[in-house]
């Protein structure tokens, strides 16, 4: 991987549209924390996650990048569309001043960031080696479930020609890009977290590298009394909330607490069946939290749910927030779409997805049987500190790109420059 007898250099330019939101940005601070990678990370100045605008700031550099990295950012059109979002301005210069050896796009490979940054280096880097991320699940034979689907089409195969490599977040995602013909390696990488945001037992308050979080305290600015079921996401049909809302309002002991975390338009349908199934006293809707906020209120949560259903345009991709509720410790429950059993595993418990009385059973096991949930705690913890703690991923993103560079010093040219 090494030219020259030179010490190890791989520069590397990550562009991504979240990298603006600081707990998504940790990765690159532990991608960053290997001494042979030298990298830029661009992300947009402005951008809007989950209805929340995200305002990312160049100039300044947070306490919780612990290691060094530049990062920019360009001006884009169409913020928070994240397929047809457009660098204004940023994307070629970076491209130009990091002479990139790898160049990782954690767009997908039919957007159109994926489509200016490859042409761009074609021209400005073009011995960099292109890789693309996907968390498509459902777009099997370059069918699209949002349209123009033949423009996609046609970005996807230019990426799938240009690129050299792709990054997926769930086997199922890799299957999909197999199955449009793309034979080039693939590497399964998934969503993670910073364990060290979350308390290691969150019941206790003893935490990691000295974190604590007070979960009495995170209680009652909930309002609400233990056991807590909670939500966190856009209020979406496609998220099935009021399958939730059913679900709570069968549980007749213990009775539990609901808290639903979110915005979405279908916040005031969801609220009307609270009051109609007769739980609206015992239940929050609230705004959905920035991320990096997100430990201190799961530090208040027994039990996280959830409960997505596959409609024919959507299914569930992964869901983040699931890694985020065993890394708090929480009994974590999803439904049997998509990527989630996948994501779980033995980590949390699955029902079937679209049905009440399979939710309310998983919920009723999750606030009855102590024993289980001990087991479950543990083996969420477990789970996330094996396959979704950023070091960890960051680990095989970097062995990831020496095989890229080593397979190019195979083919004839120098790995490294």
């Amino acid at each position: 991987m090494i030219s020259g007898g030179r010490a190890p250099c791989i520069r590397v330019l990550a562009v991504d549209h979240t990298a603006g939101v600081l707990p998504f940005r940790k990765k690159f601070a532990a991608i960053a924390a290997h001494p042979e990678i030298e990298l830029t990370v661009l992300a947009p100045e402005r951008w809007v996650e989950n209805y929340r605008v995200v305002e990312a700031d160049s100039k300044k550099r947070e306490r919780e990048d612990r290691h060094e990295y530049r990062f920019v950012t360009g001006s884009v059109g169409w913020a928070g569309y994240e397929n047809r979002a457009f660098f204004r301005s940023g994307l070629g210069r970076t491209i130009r001043r990091a002479r990139p050896h790898v160049l990782h796009l954690w767009e997908e490979p039919f957007s159109v960031i994926t489509l200016q940054a490859l042409s761009l280096a074609a021209v400005w880097a073009p011995r960099a080696l292109p890789i693309f991320f996907s968390s498509d699940n459902l777009s099997r034979g370059f069918r699209y479930a949002y349209r123009p689907s033949a423009f996609y089409a046609g970005v996807e195969r230019f990426a799938h020609r240009r690129c050299v490599a792709g990054t997926a977040v769930s086997d199922e995602v890799a299957d999909v890009l197999r199955d449009k013909g793309f034979s080039k390696p693939i590497e399964v990488i998934p969503h993670g977290v910073e364990l060290t945001d979350y308390p290691a037992d969150p019941r206790s308050g003893r935490g990691e590298m000295g974190r604590r979080a007070d979960p009495d305290e995170a209680r009652a600015r909930l309002g609400l009394d233990p056991p807590i079921v909670a939500f966190l996401g856009r209020l979406l049909h496609q998220k099935g909330v009021d399958l939730l809302i059913r679900a709570v309002a069968r549980i007749e002991r213990p009775r539990p607490s609901l808290a639903i975390v979110g915005e979405g338009p279908e916040r005031d349908s969801l609220e009307r069946l609270a009051a109609e199934v007769g739980i609206l006293d015992r239940t929050r809707f609230l705004p959905l939290v920035p991320h990096e906020r997100v430990p201190e209120l799961l530090a208040a949560i027994d039990i996280l749910v959830l409960p997505s259903r596959t409609l024919p345009k959507l299914k569930e991709q992964f869901g983040r927030v699931l890694i985020e509720g065993m890394a708090a410790g929480c009994v974590t429950i999803g439904s049997s779409s998509g990527a989630i059993p996948g994501v779980l595993a033995n980590g949390g418990l699955i029902f079937e997805e679209d049905n009440v009385e399979s939710l309310r059973g998983a919920l009723t096991r999750a606030l009855g049987e102590r024993a289980l949930v001990e087991e479950l705690r543990i083996e969420g913890r477990m789970r996330v500190r094996e396959h979704y703690a950023w070091d960890a991923i960051a680990k095989q993103i970097v062995a990831f790109y020496g095989r890229i560079l080593e397979g190019r010093a195979h083919r004839g040219g120098s790995a490294t420059a």
